[in-house]
């Protein structure tokens, strides 16, 4: 008997042959659900079997049934949250078992309205937010897990530091509930670190009052880099409002380049006196600007519009301190690399910096402890984002290869100035950067030790591949 045929067996004493559980290549549920990721480098693996599980029981018998056979090696298994993380092998498995976790959505408050209970898909429009992601087909799991940015991280910190409560599934198949008070360990290490240790099927949060916002995206002119990357630096090391969100970028696309900047006050107030140095850059594209005051919900349905959801893509990041000098140097380099690809199918390259303040910092800390560990003493930091888009495979080889020289070259500069931070941005890390070991080492032992308590036979280490594991 085959694997395949093992596992098949395996998944019938549980799923039956229900066409809306169970979908096996060639048919339509199949195509749907593993054409449907935000990369097409995901979409192009081929599981053996999808499964689209409606209950959290569903869940625990799916993994009480592949257990032995992932165990003895003979199966392995993706998880799939919404879709968003784009590199191959982290939310989808070649000849393995995705399970596909999109039917667990909806949002129930609570009676105070202080705490909402997310499925792994975000969904709903109501008068009250919370640090959820800036665009709005991004989903619940892998965005909290990883430590996300929101509108509101200046004052909230990251996403999970507004998580009072995890529900997840174990390698033993039980659910348990985790919070501050209930597995206290697991709690910590969920907060950071990814899928090493059970399914998390929801998540509850701490509930924000959704006023209006002011904001939107201000294009500029090439020739505004050295003005607009000063005051970002400063942008970073000012502390006088928690209310107000910002990502810079460079951006090419279609043989043009130009920069922009996404800036958000979270109270309401216009043009506020620390984004007015954002607004007052020159020379702006101003025929593009998109600056008004709006809703949370609008603003995250505006950004989803940057994404370019089913082509060839990915991240990469590195974390530096903020320093003018070497963010121009990052620029040229950039533009460098640039030449080199820009001629490739459908080409766009963004290259993003994203500030960690120390009083996102601070009030993560604040929060409680996380599997991350960055002080605020250690603030402010700059993520340096990369994402290379493109549509024709035969150019695979040499975008990854220039990206990879590229961020080798971005981490030396920085470290010979001093200026590299050990710290990988989750969310957007590099497929084949060790992620873990940047949390540093007391943290993974950490980790280490809840995953050999909850999970002593490491059936999330081995048999789950994807996302960034901790070496056991």
């Amino acid at each position: 008997m085959s694997d395949n045929d093992r596992i098949l067996n395996c998944l019938a004493t549980v799923l039956g042959q229900d066409s809306e559980l169970l979908f096996k290549p060639g048919s339509e549920g199949y195509d749907e659900s593993n054409s449907s990721y935000f990369s097409a480098l995901v979409s192009a693996l081929k599981p053996s079997f999808i499964l689209r599980p409606k209950t959290i029981e569903q869940v625990r018998e799916i993994i009480r049934a592949l257990r032995p056979l992932v165990l003895q090696g003979s199966c392995s298994i993706a998880i799939r949250g919404t879709e968003h993380t784009p590199f191959a092998g982290s939310a989808n498995i070649q000849d393995g078992v995705t399970i596909d976790l999109r039917n667990f959505k909806g949002i129930v408050l609570n009676t105070e309205e202080s705490t909402v209970k997310i499925g792994i898909r975000r969904v709903g429009k109501v008068r009250l937010t919370t640090a959820g992601a800036r665009v709005n087909n991004v989903g619940v799991g892998g965005f909290i897990l990883g430590g996300a940015l929101s509108m509101i991280s200046s004052r909230r910190g990251f996403s999970y530091d507004s998580v009072t409560e995890f529900q997840v599934v174990l390698a033993s198949g039980e659910l348990v509930r985790v919070s501050a008070d209930e597995h206290p360990d697991l709690f910590i290490a969920l907060k950071g670190g990814l899928n090493n240790f059970g399914v998390v099927t929801s998540a509850t949060m701490k509930t924000y009052n959704s006023g209006d916002v002011w904001g939107g995206v201000v294009y500029y002119q090439p020739e505004a880099f050295t003005d607009l990357f000063h005051r970002a630096c400063d942008f970073a090391r000012d502390e006088s409002d928690e209310e107000v969100h910002v990502m810079c970028s460079a951006g090419y696309g279609f043989g043009h380049t130009a920069l922009t900047c996404v800036m958000y006050r979270t109270q309401g107030q216009v043009n506020p006196p620390l984004l007015q140095r954002f607004t007052s850059a020159q020379p702006q594209i101003e025929q593009m600007s998109s600056l008004r005051t709006s809703t949370t919900l609008v603003f995250i349905e505006e950004l989803a519009k940057f994404s370019s959801a089913g082509r060839r893509q990915y991240w990469a990041s590195i974390t530096v301190k903020p320093d003018f000098d070497l963010i121009q140097t990052f620029y040229d380099t950039w533009q460098l690399v640039l030449t080199k690809v820009k001629d490739a199918e459908g080409f766009t390259f963004s290259f993003g910096f994203k500030p960690l303040t120390k009083s996102l910092l601070k009030h993560s800390q604040e929060a409680g402890e996380n599997a991350m560990g960055i002080s605020p003493a250690d603030g402010p930091l700059f993520i340096v984002l990369t994402n290379p888009v493109w549509t024709n495979p035969a150019d695979d080889n040499r975008i990854f290869a220039a990206i990879e020289e590229f961020l080798i070259e971005l981490r030396e500069i920085a470290c010979e100035r001093g200026l590299l931070y050990r710290y990988i941005f989750v969310n957007y890390a590099y497929w084949k950067d060790d992620v873990m070991a940047g949390y540093g080492k007391d943290s993974i032992e950490r980790m280490k030790a809840v995953s050999a308590k909850y999970d002593p036979e490491g059936l999330f280490q081995k048999g789950v591949p994807g996302g960034f594991k901790l070496a056991l």
